[in-house]
């Protein structure tokens, strides 16, 4: 049975300090210029790979070893009940189209709050931008990126991570464990500030579902799906 995690400063340190050290990544190769040539969600993915894949996964590793004995993560996970066929469909369905609706819904405030409170963002930290821009081999390269990395690995590592490992672990507060959860995520995400509300309102019928579906699979399999119109929307560039 998965441990509790009762400290609440010890909880916000889990759920923040990835980010943080993504961040900080992404602000030293963006200001010193290594990838300059490259797509920003080429220099992000370059961020993600030494900073959040490697701490989430590091330490639900060194908790496996200090717990169990061994390093397999999943006995380390919660939500691992399995839903019927038909009943893990309607809900990923149905988080689907609720998330998306709600992302489409609150993209004048995400707007708003980027060009008036973070409007001291300089330009350059933002990694949306203009792909039409760059040359065929570069959006190639940033189509790759945003699959593999940000569409498949960075989804599963973060659900086990947030999910499958904090989240679980966080029952004691109730249904309260939801709402410290995605808020506590929506504000990892550093790089874009602008869109903490937006994360917030979007993602948590998701993981409400998660919660009380006891379903991991079903956060993985709608976080992948989620990230899947930035491939998309690369690839429309090709043709």
């Amino acid at each position: 049975m998965n441990k509790e995690i009762r400290n609440i400063g010890k909880l916000i340190f889990l759920h923040l300090f990835p980010g943080i050290a993504l961040s900080i990544i992404y602000i030293l190769l963006s200001k010193t210029g290594i990838l300059a040539e490259y797509p920003k969600v080429v220099i992000l993915g370059f961020a993600t790979i030494f900073s959040i894949i490697p701490i989430e996964l590091g330490y639900l590793f060194y908790v496996a070893k200090k717990e169990d004995g061994t390093f397999n993560i999943f006995k380390i996970l919660g939500f691992k009940s399995k839903l019927k066929i038909k009943e893990f469909i309607l809900y990923a369905l149905l988080s689907l189209i609720v998330g998306m609706g709600l992302l489409i819904a609150l993209k004048p405030l995400s707007n708003y709050l980027l060009e008036t409170i973070f409007c001291w963002i300089p330009g350059w930290y933002n990694f949306v931008q203009d792909m039409s821009l760059f040359s065929k081999k570069y959006i190639i390269m940033a189509i790759l990126v945003s699959f593999f990395l940000f569409t498949l690995i960075v989804p599963i590592v973060e659900e086990f991570y947030f999910r499958g490992f904090l989240l679980a672990r966080m029952k004691w507060m109730g249904i309260y464990s939801v709402l410290f959860n995605v808020l506590l995520y929506s504000i990892y995400h550093f790089y874009q500030p602008w869109l903490i509300i937006t994360r917030f309102v979007m993602m948590l019928p998701l993981f409400y579902f998660v919660y009380k579906k006891d379903s991991l699979k079903l956060g993985i399999l709608v976080h992948c799906l989620a990230n899947f119109p930035d491939v998309i929307s690369y690839m429309m560039l090709l043709i």
